[in-house]
């Protein structure tokens, strides 16, 4: 079976994990829940198989407070804080190839 794709590769900027030109944007309001999602990844996902997602904040792996939870391909905070502010970046394997989005929350 053979299966076409469109895909951009991007350099990352100097000393980060991502090309700032090629984030997605979220807004949130303080106190309030916030769904982060890793997007535009269906194409990398194997049917039927959950993916392995790690998740990164100002590309540094981070010990998540107990109110933000990680599950499938989403990042949830619970109530946003000031200190919640930044880029999240997702990343999962794709064969011998990591695709990785960084949004800016």
């Amino acid at each position: 079976m053979k299966v076409s794709m469109s895909l951009t590769v991007a350099e990352n900027d100097t000393d980060l994990c991502y090309n700032s030109k090629m984030r997605y944007f979220e807004k949130a309001e303080l106190s309030k829940s916030k769904d982060i999602t890793c997007p535009d990844i269906e194409d990398y996902v194997q049917p039927g198989k959950e993916p392995e997602i790690v998740w990164y904040k100002e590309c540094k792996p981070k010990q998540w407070r107990q109110s933000i939870v990680r599950r499938r391909d989403t990042l949830s905070i619970r109530e946003v804080r000031e200190d919640d502010i930044g880029n999240y970046t997702c990343e999962l394997q794709f064969g011998s190839f990591v695709v990785r989005r960084t949004t800016e929350l």
